[in-house]
């Protein structure tokens, strides 16, 4: 796991571990990888709701980063350049005290401690990445809504894969943009998830949805779980979803 290889503090363990996994994928033909889990976990709480448990690397920004950014050169590496990786959960679920699959959660942080901790990973593997293996090829938009991030202790984002002046704030910072312009791509995390439909409450409507993480800056979308009231499954409500763009 992600902790045990935190634990060794040791980057070279992490690299060689992520050629392992990054050739056996591969082999299978597997060719995006959801991951690594680049989260900063500040304070465990195993017992709690939102704990992240074992696919953290650990609780220390710099650390959380050297170890992210050997494991994404060895995924690359293992794969001879076939598994595309994309990092999450960006911009950071850390400090986050419930389970974004079920409930978007409400972090109080200001850009610049942002940047301090939960970003600082991020950074490691895009532009501060030393060389193209290093570099992830993505990164996964978290649904985390964030409280005070510019200052205002009263203003509060939309969760950030479907807000786009939060998404485009945070992917305009030095060091992301350059990646960005690069080639780098902002995936949504699923957007049929239970913290979605519960945001959107009665108004949830599959076609709207993707229009507007779309809209905020995303260049993919993960569709799982999509289905509106009258469609009869992900297919068909991701059918609906084409023709309506079309």
């Amino acid at each position: 796991s992600a902790m045990a290889l935190g634990a060794t503090w040791d980057p070279s363990q992490a690299q060689s571990i992520g050629e392992v996994a990054g050739k056996e994928l591969a082999a299978l033909g597997v060719n995006l990888l959801l991951g690594p889990d680049l989260d900063v976990v500040e304070t465990p709480d195993p017992k709690g709701p939102g704990d992240l448990r074992s696919q953290t690397f650990g609780g220390d920004p710099f650390w959380v980063g050297a170890m992210g950014r050997s494991y994404v050169a060895g995924l690359h590496l293992g794969s001879q350049g076939r598994l595309a990786v994309f990092a999450r959960h960006f911009p950071g679920l850390g400090s986050s005290n419930r389970k974004t699959e079920e409930e978007v959660p409400t972090v109080r942080r200001t850009l610049d401690k942002l940047q301090q901790v939960e970003l600082a990973p991020f950074f490691a593997v895009t532009g501060g990445a030393p060389d193209e293996a290093s570099t992830a090829d993505g990164v996964i938009a978290a649904h985390i809504r964030f409280q005070g991030l510019q200052g205002n202790i009263r203003a509060t984002t939309r969760p950030v894969s479907l807000d786009p002046q939060a998404l485009q704030l945070l992917t305009s910072l030095p060091g992301l943009a350059d990646w960005r312009a690069g080639g780098g791509l902002v995936l949504s995390d699923s957007l049929g998830s239970n913290a979605i439909k519960r945001f959107y409450d009665t108004a949830y409507n599959g076609k709207l949805v993707a229009r507007d993480a779309l809209l905020a800056g995303n260049d993919l979308l993960y569709l799982s779980q999509f289905q509106s009231p009258g469609d009869a499954d992900d297919f068909a409500a991701i059918t609906a979803t084409l023709d309506f763009f079309a």
